[in-house]
């Protein structure tokens, strides 16, 4: 029996082909899409939807997103990861035979990993298929697969390093499900029923009935001679396969929602789907299933029988461990929350802080970046950005606006405030001051400086206009408006903005960043633009650039900007001449990044599917550093990383003028600390971490710089919180 399912839909006439020969083309391995050009991984931490899992008695490997992750759930209230392999995309389905595992990965085909040694799966191969797999079953050394629309494909995996597509068989309509029995295949096609196949021969499947006893079949379960049919807006069905040449309705039982999923173990059915919840029934009798009992599961695809439990994926809130006592209902006795839809993230020192859609705050220790770990979580709908100051963090969520949250004790953040609006899309935040962009209300300026009671000052609004990018300098801010292009505002008075200039462009403009006299726009399918903002009244498009992917957010830092780019990645431009933008370096993600933050030569790339990495671009230090003048000028500073000072020396050779700068990893001035004529010798000079106006810095890299006797040598500096 196939204990883990998906949905399905076909017709009358039946194609059937069979293939003695290979016809698809096979990867060694598994090459991952994380091709990497001047940039070097460090560590990943995977946060995706789960759609899938497969138990091998208490040891279940699990879909996270892009990653297959296998889990020891002994003790369901606390699962432990023994391994994990990142795949080429989104895992939607998962089979387990003989300790390999058969997966399908979202617009990526078939894959086959070693997971015999738990601790260190491996990655046997792959092989391409069009269309989605939404079920895999294996016997005997095939796999046969539910390929959508394009039907069965019976793939040979004897040799399990090198699968070759065996077979087909195709009708008009969708394939979402299969199960096996003797010498028996049963398909769910949707509305064309239920197709039998006699595959005595897996090389040679033949047609033995197709019935339409529903509307739709979405998926099957067989139990005996019976098969529990899931019917989607109709509830799920009991039919009799005593006679598989004409199989026979016998009863139906309606259900609110979608039904996509039944599932008979042992004595009991379990049916799921979309908004129908997760239901339990006794099939003591097999053909008056009675209802005992359900969860309350919005998204349930599918239900894996382990061991001693049920696991349920619930996407797009993890995986659930289900139990069910005899003659009781079924209660959830532990979970792994995955989440997914990362969107957005701040960093400060050695924490990071995730924006998830599905998925709330979520804070991770990333002093480690081989090893992320999870020190706490605080749960709010569809969370979009965040931005985090003096342990207190900005979230900017879809439907609850302004969210102040306490992260001083990441194990438990406490809400502190905040200010509703319709769609909080994007945060920055400028000392007391948080300014909130919202698809539906403009460019909010909300008062944050009592944290419990944030209040609005002003609001600049474009009527039909959503904001979907933001970001303020010197006293402007500068709005990315879709279609509407670039729109840059006055807001030094912030109880009155004022449009100062608008740019209109032929791309999509959704992430801004900006530089000095100039901004950066990622325009989707039109690349970047560099605009010079100078006179903000008449601003000036000076550069364009199509990268890998579309642009989605981007992020300046010195000559580079980082673009988060859809469906590849990250791509890096130099713009050392914004005339002529030239990608230089790119890394390749499984699923579709969003955004990206600097911290000197360390990149966090945030993806949609695949959680975020953390990565390295030692070219970063070619716009950094300044070697030792010819004079013999140096400058050293101790400690360094630091907190919360570092103390900066120096000797001059002669009496003169000397000024020692500190500036933002992109060239912005932060810090003045010395300009003046100074005597000949030996000289110390504090930075305490805070700018011009006395606001702490947050962590990351700086740029100490010193000018003095015609020379100029700089020091590299890391603030650490």
């Amino acid at each position: 029996m196939s204990i883990a399912r998906r949905p399905a839909t076909v017709m009358l006439a039946a194609l059937l082909v069979c293939a003695a020969a290979a016809r698809a083309q096979t990867d060694p391995g598994i090459p991952l899409p994380n091709a990497a050009e001047r940039v070097k991984p460090l560590g990943h931490w995977p946060n995706g939807a789960c759609y899938a899992a497969c138990a091998m008695g208490d040891t279940v490997l699990v879909g996270n997103g892009a990653a297959l992750e296998i889990v020891d759930f002994h003790d369901p209230a606390a699962p432990v990861r023994l391994g994990a392999l990142t795949l080429p995309s989104e895992i939607y389905f998962l089979a387990v035979d003989r300790g390999l595992a058969y997966v399908s990965l979202i617009e990526y085909g078939f894959a086959v990993v070693d997971v015999r040694d738990p601790k260190h799966p491996r990655g046997l191969a792959r092989l391409d298929v069009p269309g989605r797999i939404y079920d895999i079953v294996v016997r005997d050394g095939f796999a046969f697969l539910a390929v959508g629309d394009l039907g069965l494909r019976v793939v040979d995996v004897r040799d399990p390093k090198s699968p070759r597509e065996a077979a087909a068989y195709s009708a008009d309509g969708t394939l979402f499900e299969i199960d096996l029995k003797d010498h028996l295949a049963y398909l769910s096609y949707g509305s064309g029923g239920v197709h039998v196949l006699d595959v005595t021969w897996p090389t040679a499947p033949k047609p033995v009935s197709v019935t339409r006893p529903w509307e739709s079949v979405r998926g099957l379960s067989l139990r005996g001679d019976h098969a529990y049919c899931a019917l989607g807006n109709d509830g799920f069905g009991v039919l009799d396969l005593t006679a598989p040449a004409a199989p026979l309705a016998v009863v139906d039982y309606p259900l609110p929602g979608n039904v996509v999923d039944a599932v008979a173990v042992g004595d009991r059915l379990y049916v799921s789907g979309f908004s129908c919840g997760f239901q339990s029934y006794d099939l003591t009798d097999a053909t008056a299933p009675v209802w005992t009992g359900s969860l309350p599961y919005d998204n349930c695809l599918t239900t894996v029988a382990g061991r001693d439990w049920l696991y349920v994926p619930t996407s797009p809130t993890g995986l659930a461990v289900v139990a069910q006592a005899p003659g009781e209902a079924p209660v959830e006795v532990g979970r792994r929350d995955d989440g997914g839809h990362s969107a957005k993230m701040d960093v400060v020192g050695t924490v990071a802080y995730v924006a998830g859609r599905y998925d709330g705050l979520r804070i991770i220790d990333v002093r480690d970046p081989a090893a992320p770990r999870g020190l706490g979580r605080w749960s709010v709908a569809h969370a979009r950005d965040v931005k985090v100051r003096d342990g207190i963090a900005y979230v900017a969520t879809e439907s609850g606006g302004l969210q102040i949250v306490d992260v001083s004790d990441p194990a438990a953040p406490v809400l502190l405030g905040r200010y509703s609006s319709y769609y909080a899309n994007c945060i920055v935040l400028d000392g007391d001051l948080c300014y909130v962009g919202d698809r539906n209300q403009g460019l909010l300026i909300v008062d944050v400086a009592t944290p419990t009671a944030p209040r609005l000052v002003g609001r600049y609004f474009v009527p039909g206009q959503y904001v979907y990018g933001l970001q303020v300098r010197d006293g402007t801010a500068y709005l990315a408006y879709g279609y509407d292009g670039l729109r840059i505002v006055d807001v030094a008075d912030p109880a009155h903005p004022v449009l100062a200039g608008h740019l209109g462009t032929d791309g999509f403009s959704q992430g801004v960043d900006a530089g000095d006299g100039f901004v950066v726009l990622a325009e989707g399918s039109a690349g970047l633009r560099i605009v010079l903002v100078g006179d903000p009244a008449s601003p000036v498009e000076v550069g364009r650039c199509l990268t890998k992917g579309h642009p989605a957010g981007v992020t300046l830092q010195g000559d580079f900007v980082y673009a988060a780019t859809y469906p590849h990645g990250l791509t890096i431009v130099d713009i050392k001449d914004q005339r002529l933008p030239a990608p230089v370096g790119h890394f390749d993600t499984a699923g579709t990044a969003q955004s990206v933050v600097a911290r000197g030569p360390r990149l966090y790339l945030v993806d949609m599917e695949d959680g975020f990495w953390i990565l390295e671009h030692e070219d970063v230090y070619q716009t950094m550093d300044v070697p030792p003048s010819a004079a013999g000028l140096r400058l050293t500073a101790a400690p360094n990383p630091f907190n919360p000072a570092t103390q900066m020396e120096f000797t001059l050779a002669r009496a003169g003028r000397a000024r020692l700068t500190v500036h933002a990893a992109d060239g912005r001035l932060i810090a003045d600390l010395v300009d003046a004529d100074l005597p000949a010798g030996p000289h110390a000079f504090v930075w305490n971490g805070r700018d011009a106006a006395g606001r702490p810095a947050p962590s990351g890299f700086y740029l100490a710089r010193l000018a003095a006797d015609g020379s100029v040598s700089s020091r590299k500096l890391m603030l650490v919180k």
